[in-house]
Parts: C-alpha cells; sequence; structure tokens
C-alpha cells in the first residue's frame, strides 16, 4: 500500500523511442518476486529488485484465477480474497527506494509459498512449443480444460487425476521430421479418482484426435502413463510440460 503507481512503456507519437506511462488502476500494492538472496545482496551491481503489480479482482473472477485457468495471475496467501499478483506486468525498484516502504509478509504457510513460486516458475519457465504444434493440441488442450471441472463425470475424475501432461520430440523440436510421445504424470494413487485403466482409455481416444501437421508423427508407443516415482530424470528432462496449468490446482 501507499507505493503510488505502476510504471510501463507506451508507444511514443514523436521520436522518443517509446512514453514512459503510468496506472494506479486497480493495483493495491506491489509483490516482490525476485529471489531472496538478489533482495539482500547489494554488491555486484544488484541494486534492483522486481515486483509486480497487487491487483484487485471481481469476486466472480476469483474462483476461475484458483483454479489456474488464468496463470498470469497468482494468489498472494496473506493478501486478501480477491488480490492477486499480476505476473504479466514487471517494474524494477532501486532498493533504496524499497527501503522506504512499509513490507507486509505475503506468506505464512509454506505450501502457500511453494505455491507461489510454482506459478513464477511457470510463467517464466513455459517452453515456447512451435506454433504448428501449439495449434494441433489447441482442441485437445481445451477438452481437458472443459472437462476438468465436471465433478460428476469420468473424464473430469481422470484429468483430475493427472498431475502433469508432457510432450517429447525425437530426436528434437527443430528437426525436420519429429515423433511426439506424451509423458502423462499421474497424482498419488491415494489421490487418484479412477484408475490407471480408466485414464489410459480417455488419454489414448483423445490422442487420436488429434491430427499433425507435416512433420510430425507420433511415437511408439503414443503416450507413457505413470506416477512421478515411476520416471525417470531422463524421461523428465527430455520433455516439456505442456501448457496444462489448471491440473497444478
Amino acid at each position: 500500500m501507499g507505493v503510488g503507481g505502476f510504471l510501463f512503456a507506451n508507444p511514443t507519437e514523436g521520436n522518443d523511442p517509446f512514453d514512459a506511462g503510468e496506472t494506479t488502476e486497480n493495483i493495491v500494492g506491489l509483490v516482490i518476486i525476485s529471489q531472496s538472496c538478489d533482495i539482500v545482496r547489494s554488491t555486484g551491481g544488484r541494486d534492483f529488485v522486481a515486483v509486480c503489480p497487487l491487483v484487485e479482482v471481481p469476486e466472480k473472477n476469483v474462483s476461475a484465477i484458483l483454479k489456474g485457468r488464468r496463470p498470469y495471475l497468482t494468489d498472494v496467501e496473506n493478501a486478501g480474497r480477491t488480490r492477486f499478483a499480476d505476473l504479466s506486468r514487471i517494474m524494477s525498484v532501486h532498493k533504496n527506494l524499497l527501503r522506504t516502504w512499509v513490507r507486509q509478509v505475503g506468506f505464512t504457510n509454506q505450501s502457500a509459498r511453494l505455491r507461489f513460486a510454482a506459478a513464477l516458475e511457470r510463467k517464466f519457465g513455459q517452453f515456447a512449443f512451435p506454433d504448428d504444434f501449439d495449434q494441433a493440441i489447441k482442441e485437445f488442450r481445451e477438452r481437458v480444460w472443459s472437462r476438468y471441472d465436471k465433478s460428476g463425470s469420468e473424464p473430469g475424475k481422470v484429468y483430475r487425476s493427472l498431475a502433469q501432461i508432457r510432450f517429447r520430440a525425437n530426436p528434437n523440436w527443430v528437426a525436420e521430421k519429429r515423433t511426439i510421445t506424451v509423458i502423462a504424470i499421474m497424482r498419488e494413487e491415494k489421490d487418484c479418482e479412477v484408475g490407471r485403466d480408466i485414464i489410459g482409455k480417455e488419454l489414448g481416444n483423445e490422442l487420436e484426435k488429434i491430427k499433425w501437421p507435416q512433420g510430425y508423427e507420433w511415437g511408439i508407443p503414443n503416450f507413457i502413463l505413470a506416477t512421478a516415482k515411476d520416471f525417470t530424470a531422463e524421461d523428465v528432462i527430455t520433455s516439456q510440460r505442456g501448457d496444462f496449468d489448471f491440473l497444478c490446482y
């Protein structure tokens, strides 16, 4: 609170590269997103920290945000139910200015703190899939999204039993021809709402509907289904997490 507006660059009508803009709309504070070591360290030119705005959102949008439907917004435990960090906007603040502001602790719960860190990782570490691949899986992603919240349906139970959907391209994502394998990571079996066979059947049926553009084809097998403890480190580092953020919530 009391930190002023949020600065950004605007197109300019003159000869300058840009015009500086400022907004206070919906902004109720700032959230530091720099790592703790960078905040306390004052040597080596580390005079700035990165912040994003804490914004007020309508109550009707809260449920969708908490379910990961708007991954650029993430909850800050102690900020209040309708206040979220907007990760789509970042500003640099000098540490000398930061020291003049009143600090409010954003998190007291370790799981909430880890959830926030995971949101930062998803936002800024998301792999950039090729455009034609992204377009090819768009309908599959939307079907998963639409079924995820249907509590009484078997497909809903299937997708709530998954923790992550990853994609592996062999030999790589820039090869002229590449085979695709889906790595579907189940939650711990005690947290799954349906059995592995039902999950496998649903995924098999839905993945068959994907129409690959030129240069892509399914690998053999086209998907691997297991819990995290069943996969190797190689499975993870040779694949990329798909844009299914709502599975993490």
